[in-house]
């Protein structure tokens, strides 16, 4: 079974959010021309909100008192046509934000598979299957909300701030200087919640790893439990690992629950204030006259002020945790030790003559598994290695196919170092049976066709003879096309083992391991 990783709490990761930002931005750069029009189609919709408190004055200033009759229906279109067009525009920004959303994970999703699967073996033993799982389920699709919803909800959120401000300083520059009394205080307890969130947030996801890997464990093991009657601890073991994760989103929720409340009453307190004092200065206008439909328009344009800054309190908290997700998956696309295939000789067919001259090889470096092995053996010749489990069978076949690199010593296929060969055009010439009998959840054709994609049915039903499975895969309902099952588990562990048999011997490569 794999082991989950835990990040302890004293070597908690430190989130770099100026160059995590940064590298978000770039990675979004290349579909500029969508993100463009997003943020052009909600900066459209945004200059268009001070319409209904500009109207609303209007009404209570002029028409009311005027008895402007001839006025209300045009004042009351405008108003329509203002709210027409800003939910038209809303939902193209949908659209558009919903198309952005899916190239953007596609892109980094298929980026980051494609380092994932060219990555050396030595990384995939040093890594837990649930953390790999978890960057990309996870953390991909928390990376691209980063630029769709904390980059454009952010820059939409501050136009509509500054466009509140601006008209509330040609409406009333004294009132407006009340209402941002409160400011300050607001900008202080974001800074604040962000600091403090960011390390938890990074101890959220290593934990959120740490149960997946737990999780692929009891799913990967689930016969090893069950014969071993390992159940019960098996579930104290997750746990264990679950309590942790919840202890960490509890403080995370308990600041949350603290946040938002408070910067919502911080906001409230500018419209109290604005009630309190705005009402005072319509019945007493000497020193700063204000009338009826002012003071209306102002409580407006406070929603207005305060609804982005209450918005921009969840970007905060969704920024902090998009960033998190983007500093591990940036940390995986960053990692050294991926497979070059095409460097190297590339060899069309090898005949098969290998030879091992004191190789000795470990996968740690206090424990040698191959030690001074000579070996020489000639095209066409049937060898094979006995010996006691852990004596090394299994690495020498690791070793001829390139997985890992010898300590020491050389390893030559037809005297070719093997170093100097091209690994694509070195695996091409090796059929590979490995231990486990690794099957595709998928149908027997398609497993089968991985060993020589495009062959014929006969050279599939030929390739099953040689390795005795015709018989059982004719007796299958639909034949090739029967379904074997994750990791072949609809089969037995006979019949998985002669499918991958026949899958190598439709290779036909002049080395079979």
């Amino acid at each position: 079974m794999s082991s989950a990783d835990t990040t302890p709490a004293s070597t908690s990761p430190t989130l770099s959010t100026g160059p995590t930002a940064r590298r978000v931005l770039q990675f979004a750069r290349r579909h500029w021309r969508m993100a463009l029009l997003q943020v052009s189609l909600a900066i459209t919709g945004t200059l268009l909100m001070p319409v209904f408190p500009s109207v609303t004055q209007w009404f209570f200033d002029d028409i009311i008192p005027n008895k402007r009759y001839d006025q209300i229906t045009h004042a009351a279109l405008l108003m329509f046509g203002a709210f027409f067009a800003i939910e038209l525009l809303f939902y193209f920004r949908t659209r558009v934000n919903s198309a952005f959303e899916q190239i953007m994970v596609f892109d980094l999703r298929g980026q980051l598979h494609r380092k994932i699967s060219h990555m050396s073996l030595n990384w995939f033993d040093k890594q837990s299957t649930g953390d790999i799982f978890t960057r990309m389920a996870d953390d991909v699709p928390a990376t691209q909300r980063v630029v769709l919803e904390g980059i454009e909800q952010g820059l939409t959120a501050i136009l509509q701030i500054i466009m509140a401000l601006v008209v509330m300083f040609n409406t009333h520059v004294a009132l407006t200087w009340v209402v941002l009394i409160p400011t300050p205080l607001i900008a202080a307890g974001g800074w604040i919640y962000a600091k403090l969130l960011a390390p938890r947030e990074l101890q959220a996801r290593a934990a959120t790893s740490a149960m997946h890997g737990m999780l692929f464990d009891t799913l990967a093991g689930i016969r090893q439990i069950k014969s071993y009657v390992f159940e019960e601890p098996q579930q104290e073991r997750f746990n264990h690992t679950s309590r942790h994760l919840q202890g960490i989103q509890k403080k995370l929720m308990a600041a949350a629950a603290l946040y938002s409340p408070l910067m919502t009453l911080l906001g409230k307190m500018g419209l109290v204030l604005v009630m309190l004092v705005g009402a005072q200065w319509c019945i007493h206008p000497q020193e700063h006259p204000l009338t009826p439909g002012q003071l209306l328009a102002f409580v407006l344009l406070v929603n207005m002020l305060y609804e982005p800054i209450a918005r921009l309190h969840g970007v905060n908290q969704m920024m902090v945790s998009g960033l998190a997700s983007a500093q591990r998956v940036f940390a995986v696309l960053d990692q050294s030790g991926e497979e070059d295939l095409q460097h190297g000789i590339a060899v069309e067919r090898l005949q098969g003559a290998i030879e091992f001259r004191e190789v000795a090889f470990a996968y740690q470096p206090q424990r040698p598994i191959v030690q001074s092995l000579s070996i020489s053996i000639k095209p066409f010749q049937t060898v094979a290695f006995v010996g006691a489990t852990g004596s090394g069978k299994s690495t020498i076949f690791q070793l001829i196919t390139g997985f890992y690199t010898a300590n020491s010593g050389s390893i030559t296929i037809d005297e070719h170092p093997i170093e100097q060969l091209a690994k694509a055009a070195l695996r091409n010439n090796i059929a590979y049976v490995t231990q486990d009998a690794f099957l595709f959840a998928t149908d027997i054709r398609q497993n089968l066709l991985l060993g020589k994609p495009g062959a014929s049915d006969e050279e599939l039903w030929h390739a099953l003879k040689l390795a005795c499975a015709d018989e059982f895969v004719a007796r299958l309902p639909d034949g090739l096309n029967s379904q074997v099952g994750e990791r072949g588990n609809r089969l037995s562990g006979g019949e998985r083992q002669r499918l991958t048999m026949a899958r190598a011997f439709l290779k036909n490569a002049p080395i079979l391991l």
